[in-house]
């Protein structure tokens, strides 16, 4: 068996001084020059020829952004592809130009009859629709430019100070001879021993306390430019923003959170029945969220982490499988934590070699598995786009979660199903709980905590004292007394990377959604496998060139409506019952 820990990138180039590389990159600079040289005297005619053009610099850009970028994900010290990724940042500036002219060109025209004229131009009839709405937002051309070539210096850079600062961390925890960077002090949330995760808890907000200040520094001016860009682009704020960028409306938005505002009292339940099992008295402390419970101890192996994804993936239908053979083969997956990688997980699509590219910090604890179901999840969505056109295959941030998620509640409804004996039964609800109050519960918290800094007056300077007050509220208000008060987390703002754009404000509730979304289409899965799987190849696709709304309604869902809502927290809340009577 290939079990390589660490993925191969030889599939897009195999340096950056490859001929390879060095010949796509000059070919990148001609369609650059090529598309502002058609934008001089642009006509109609011209549309699909500029398409075309886009079609090439999308590949190009998609190949060699991935490379640098997923080098300096596993070596954040990695100057040469820093530098490289700055590099190729100035070059698609002279894009700029072109694609405000292009926007600008289509504000008047009717595209129902525009793309009547042309089979290409029918297929990318959406794209066309959402490049004009964008255009009602634009500023001048100058400004424009201006605007993405001061946000490098700006919004970027502060966003890669947070990653520098957090990646290079070194903790010492008690208990442990060596220092260990952030990633593996916050996966000792999950160790078995109490005094581990309480000492892991304490030394990682001790350490936070030497990068807080230029950490919050850099989140208050990303939140401060991205509301003044929001004011000067006629968006309400900055949220109103991001809902345009995501195809949603704010009603199904409201609606969600409704329904999880109204669920919590259920959520709280779970918190404090684990709180009491644990021995508790106020809460759960929040340094026992990931606490394991029962007795299914064993940490895994990644060849039986493997087996587990595969047989789950095998029984939804034979592409998944496949797929997911493929990237445990043949080098797509970045295994184990180390110092200088980024924490967390991801995973990256590089639909024109047909692969995808998933980082991850395994440590063998059962969530891992959850992860790596979760990740290459995103990386099914993603082959099922591979044969889209290439303009086709972006998709808004809610729905990138719908297969991976699928993913994760299929792992889970199967661990939950095959184990039998009480006590492990009772490890793995409660490890699949962990997982989705984390998408409902934290996510809300997330969520008003972003509020509250955004809504803070745009020349407010705000620190890290501000911050921590901010985070602790909206903990309080979103967790209430499932929590120990004495034991919150302020300083979660500093170690979630979704927080530190202008661009892409509110990454927050698009994990509840499709954690939810996801949880009603597992109930549509439930009711019949075979037409479901027939449909949902196509679902995904649709998610290129959709409304969110109307995604859904291709799979009889109406999520504007809060009822969708308040079912699909119920199924969670089945679980959270399950669990107090296996406490039993």
């Amino acid at each position: 068996m290939n079990m390589n820990m660490n993925w191969d990138l030889n599939k897009l180039y195999t340096s950056l001084d490859s001929k390879e590389y060095k010949k796509d990159k000059e070919e990148l600079k001609g369609f650059i020059h090529k598309e502002n040289s058609l934008m001089s005297d642009f006509k109609e005619n011209d549309i699909k020829e500029y398409l075309k053009i886009e079609e090439k610099l999308n590949i190009l850009a998609i190949k060699m952004f991935n490379y640098s970028s997923l080098k300096t994900s596993v070596d954040v010290n990695d100057r040469e592809s820093l530098k490289e990724l700055q590099e190729l940042q100035m070059l698609f500036q002279e894009t700029i130009p072109a694609n405000v002219k292009f926007k600008r060109f289509l504000m008047d025209k009717d595209i129902d009859a525009l793309v009547k004229k042309d089979a290409f131009l029918e297929e990318y009839k959406y794209l066309l629709e959402k490049t004009k709405e964008q255009a009602s937002h634009m500023l001048s051309e100058k400004e424009e430019i201006l605007y993405s070539k001061l946000s490098m210096v700006a919004s970027s850079s502060w966003s890669d100070l947070q990653s520098n600062l957090t990646s290079n961390l070194s903790i010492k925890v008690k208990g442990f001879k060596d220092k260990m960077p952030l990633s593996m002090v916050r996966n000792l949330a999950y160790d078995s021993n109490r005094d581990v995760r309480y000492n892991a808890y304490k030394a990682e907000l001790k350490a936070y306390k030497a990068i807080e200040e230029s950490v919050a520094m850099g989140l208050n001016n990303i939140k401060r430019e991205a509301n003044i860009m929001a004011s000067l682009r006629g968006y309400d704020s900055i949220l109103d923003m991001a809902l345009v960028h995501n195809h949603m409306k704010r009603e199904t938005l409201d609606a969600m959170i409704d329904a999880i505002k109204e669920e919590l009292p259920k959520f709280r339940e779970y918190f404090k029945a684990k709180a009491e099992a644990l021995g508790y008295k106020n809460g759960l402390p929040f340094y026992e969220l990931f606490a394991p419970m029962g007795k299914l101890t064993k940490t895994y192996t990644y060849q039986e982490a493997e087996k587990e994804v595969l047989d789950v993936y095998k029984s939804f239908s034979p592409r998944l499988y496949e797929m997911g053979y493929k990237a445990f083969h043949e080098g797509w997956i970045d295994v184990l934590p180390r110092e200088g990688k980024v924490g967390g997980a991801f995973c990256s699509g590089i639909t024109p070699i047909g692969e995808s590219r998933v980082l991850t910090n395994f440590t063998g604890a059962m969530s891992d598995i959850q992860t790596l179901a979760h990740e290459l999840g995103h990386a099914y969505h993603n082959e099922v786009l591979k044969d889209s056109l290439p303009l086709n295959q972006d998709y808004p941030m809610q729905l990138a979660e719908t297969a991976s998620i699928l993913c994760q509640t299929l792992m889970s409804k199967k661990l939950i199903d095959e184990v039998k004996d009480k006590e492990e039964k009772l490890t793995v609800v409660e490890n699949s709980l962990q997982e989705d109050t984390q998408c409902v519960v934290d996510i809300l918290s997330r969520y008003l905590f972003e509020n509250m800094v955004c809504d803070t007056e745009i020349a407010k300077p705000l620190g890290a004292k501000d911050m921590n007050q901010f985070m602790l509220k909206a903990q309080e208000e979103s967790y209430g007394d499932g929590l120990d008060k004495k034991y919150l987390h302020p300083y979660m703002w500093l170690c979630k990377s979704h927080y530190y754009s202008a661009s892409n404000g509110f990454y927050n509730w698009p994990y509840a959604f499709g954690l939810l979304y996801a949880k009603g289409l597992y109930a549509k899965y439930m009711e019949n496998k075979e037409e479901f799987v027939k449909k949902y190849d196509e679902m995904l696709k649709n998610t290129c060139i959709m409304d969110a709304e109307d995604v859904a309604l291709t799979m009889d869902i109406d999520i504007t409506k809060k009822e969708f809502w308040i079912s699909s927290l119920k199924t969670i809340e089945e679980d959270i019952d399950l669990f107090k009577e296996l406490l039993k």
